[in-house]
């Protein structure tokens, strides 16, 4: 089975654009382009990792990221946004949950490079 990611963006070729950087990658990716579709996203499948964007409508990645994080404590939560991280950072690493976050103008090595590890930190935390 391929790693799943839930991918909330909304925008949207954006989003298409960091799906197929990380298919290319080997990844499963699946988009939700506001925050309520991303959380019904997630409480249809099983994800190995959470990649969100902060401002969104219908919800944002914040509060997202925190109910995400109260269902799965586990679950590793990036933030890719185009926010000021020094402005959003209490909030994204408080109650959003974050196991790390990229600017949207990031580093493809880097980005790919992280998911890969929390794939392989949750496996081995599954097994």
């Amino acid at each position: 089975m391929k790693h799943r990611i839930l991918h909330a963006d909304d925008d949207t070729i954006f989003s298409g654009i960091v799906k197929k950087i990380l298919h290319q990658q080997g990844l499963e990716v699946y988009s939700a382009f506001d925050g309520e579709h991303a959380w019904m996203l997630f409480n249809e499948m099983s994800f190995h990792s959470c990649l969100l964007d902060i401002v969104m409508p219908r919800m944002n990645g914040i509060d997202l990221g925190e109910r995400i994080r109260s269902r799965d404590s586990q679950i590793p939560i990036f933030y890719l946004s185009g926010e000021d991280l020094a402005l959003v950072s209490a909030e994204v690493f408080g109650r959003g949950g974050a196991n790390g976050y990229f600017p949207k103008t990031f580093n493809l090595r880097e980005l790919t490079g992280r998911l890969q590890a929390s794939l392989i930190y949750t496996n081995n935390y599954i097994l």
